[in-house]
C-alpha cells in the first residue's frame, strides 16, 4: 500500500508546525518583557499557588513591620516623659533636702514652695502626655485624661482606672443565663480583677425582675441587688458592708442588654484588666506598650503634695521624713523606664527578623515566579532562529502555483 503524499498535506503540515513556534517565540518574548515565568494560573499551578502564598507572608510581615516601628515610637514617647519625671524629680529631692535646713525662714520655704508646685505642674504635663491623640499613661482608656485635679485641688486619677477592660463569661453551663460579655460601667471598692460568679434567683418572667449575688472565688458575697429590671441597661448591685448587707454607697452597673437573664442561674465570669495599646508582631506574638498612669505617678503625686504641705506649715521635720517617700517614687519611676527600655530592646530585635524574613521570602517569591534573563534571551534568541528557518523552509516547501503567475 503506497500512501499518497499530497501538496495540501505538507502545506498543512508546515502551517501547523509554524504556528507552534511562533507560540514558542511569542512566550518567551512575554516572559523577557513582563520578568515573569509564571503570570498566569495556569502557566504553573503549583508555583502560582505557593507565589500567592509567599506575596500573602509579605503582605503580612510589611504590616509587622509597621507595627513595630509605631510601637518604638510609642514607648520612645513613654521613656521621654518618664526621663524628663525623673529629672524634675532629683530636682524635687534636691529642694526638699534644701528646704529641711532648720536655718530657713518661712519665706525662704514659700519660695521653695513656689519652685515646687511648677515642678509638680510640669509633672502632670508628662503624665498627660500623648502621641497620635492618644493618651501615653491612659491604659485601657487611652482617649481620658489620665490625671487632673478634684475639688479639692488635689490630683487624682481618672476613675476610669478602676475599671476592668474585659470581662468575659466562662461558662454558663446551660443556665438561665445568656452573655458572651459582660459590660460593667463602674466598679466599686471591693471589685477587681479576679473570678467570679454571678448567681440568679426569684426570677420573674412577667415583671422581668430577679435578685442577683456576686460572689469571689472563695464564695463570699461581695455585691447583692433585689429585684432589678433583667432587660434594662445601668442597672446597679451594691457591695454588700461587714453583715453583709447591700452598701448603697458603693456600687456597679450591669448593663443587662449585653448580660441577658431568661432565668434562674450562675455564670461564672472573668475579670482581667487589659491594656489596650497591643501590637501585633507577628503570629501568636503580641505586646503590650501602654502603662497605666495611677501605677506609675500614683505615688509620685501623694509624695509632691506632701512635701507641698509641709513647705506650707513651714515643718523641716516633716520634710526630712518625706526624702524616703521620695526615693521610693523615683525607684518605681525607674522600674518603669527599665521595663520601657526592655520592650523597646525586644521590638528592635522583632524589626531584625521581619527584615531578614522579607529578605528570605522574596528570594523565595523571586526564585518561583521571576524568570532568569539571561536564559531567556537566549532561548528567546534560539526560537527566533527556529522561526526564521521555518518561513525559510516554507517558501521551498509552499511552490508558486499557476494563479501565483496569473496575479
Amino acid at each position: 500500500m503506497i500512501l499518497r503524499v499530497t501538496q495540501g498535506m505538507i502545506t498543512e503540515a508546515f502551517m501547523r508546525n509554524l504556528s507552534y513556534n511562533l507560540k514558542r517565540l511569542g512566550e518567551k518574548e512575554d516572559q523577557l518583557s513582563s520578568g515573569k515565568k509564571v503570570r498566569l494560573p495556569s502557566d504553573d499551578p503549583v508555583s502560582a499557588v505557593l507565589a500567592m502564598r509567599l506575596r500573602n507572608t509579605l503582605l503580612s510581615l510589611e504590616q509587622y513591620s509597621k507595627n513595630v516601628d509605631d510601637a518604638v515610637t510609642w514607648l520612645q514617647n513613654t521613656e521621654t516623659a518618664l526621663q524628663n519625671t525623673g529629672e524634675i524629680l532629683q530636682r524635687i529631692r534636691e529642694l526638699t533636702v534644701y528646704g529641711s535646713n532648720g536655718t530657713l525662714t518661712a519665706s525662704d520655704r514659700a519660695a521653695i514652695l513656689d519652685e515646687i508646685t511648677q515642678l509638680k505642674e510640669q509633672i502632670l504635663q508628662e503624665a498627660n502626655s500623648s502621641y497620635n491623640n492618644r493618651y501615653l499613661f491612659g491604659g485601657y482608656y487611652t482617649d481620658t485624661q489620665p490625671f487632673s485635679y478634684d475639688t479639692s485641688g488635689k490630683i487624682v486619677a481618672n476613675t476610669a482606672f478602676d475599671l476592668p477592660s474585659k470581662v468575659t463569661v466562662v461558662s454558663d453551663g446551660g443556665t438561665g443565663i445568656k452573655s458572651s460579655a459582660v459590660d460593667l460601667s463602674k466598679l466599686g471598692s471591693g471589685i477587681s480583677a479576679g473570678n467570679y460568679k454571678i448567681i440568679v434567683t426569684n426570677f420573674n418572667d412577667t415583671a422581668k425582675t430577679a435578685d442577683v449575688e456576686i460572689q469571689d472565688d472563695s464564695g463570699n458575697a461581695i455585691a447583692r441587688a433585689v429585684g432589678i429590671s433583667v432587660n434594662q441597661d445601668n442597672q446597679r448591685i451594691y457591695e454588700v458592708d461587714g453583715s453583709g448587707n447591700p452598701d448603697s454607697t458603693k456600687d456597679f452597673v450591669l448593663n443587662l442588654k449585653n448580660f441577658n437573664i431568661i432565668s434562674n442561674g450562675t455564670a461564672q465570669v472573668t475579670i482581667s484588666k487589659e491594656k489596650a495599646k497591643s501590637y501585633n508582631l507577628g503570629r501568636l506574638n503580641t505586646m503590650d506598650v501602654s502603662l497605666y498612669g495611677d501605677e506609675v505617678f500614683g505615688e509620685i503625686f501623694k509624695v509632691v503634695e506632701e512635701i507641698e504641705d509641709a513647705l506650707k506649715n513651714d515643718n523641716p521635720q516633716s520634710l526630712s521624713s518625706k526624702l524616703s517617700d521620695l526615693d521610693n517614687a523615683i525607684n518605681t519611676l525607674l522600674k518603669f523606664r527599665s521595663q520601657v527600655g526592655a520592650k523597646i530592646n525586644r521590638l528592635e530585635a522583632t524589626r531584625t527578623r521581619i527584615e531578614n524574613n522579607k529578605i528570605d521570602y522574596t528570594s523565595l517569591l523571586s526564585n518561583t515566579e521571576d524568570v532568569d534573563i539571561a536564559k531567556v534571551i537566549m532561548e528567546l534568541k534560539m526560537e527566533e532562529n527556529v522561526y526564521r528557518a521555518s518561513l525559510a523552509v516554507g517558501a521551498r516547501v509552499i511552490q508558486p502555483s499557476l494563479v501565483d503567475f496569473l496575479r
